[in-house]
């Protein structure tokens, strides 16, 4: 799934408040997407793997290439980094 830290929305809010983002319906999110096992993980609470396969791997992650492409770049990449520099 695809998730955005407060500091992405930040930076894509001041995109927007400048115009790049006019007329535009414009999807945000942090570079990298994370399963629920792994945020789980992180959380410190428990969800067990399975060997299911998954009606829609897609599901809850987005294109963020228009934002891209009109200059946003994400200042906290992934969930990773955040938890690393304690900004979860």
């Amino acid at each position: 799934m695809s998730t955005i830290h407060h500091r992405n929305i930040a930076t894509a809010m001041a995109l927007a408040l400048n115009g790049a983002m006019d007329r535009r319906v414009v999807n945000i999110a942090d570079d990298v997407p994370v399963s629920m096992l792994e945020l789980c993980a992180l959380a410190g609470g428990p969800l067990e793997g399975s060997a299911e396969p998954l009606n829609d791997p897609w599901a809850g992650q987005c294109d963020t290439s228009l934002a891209r492409s009109l200059g946003f770049k994400a200042t906290v990449r992934t969930i990773y980094q955040a938890a690393q520099e304690d900004l979860l």
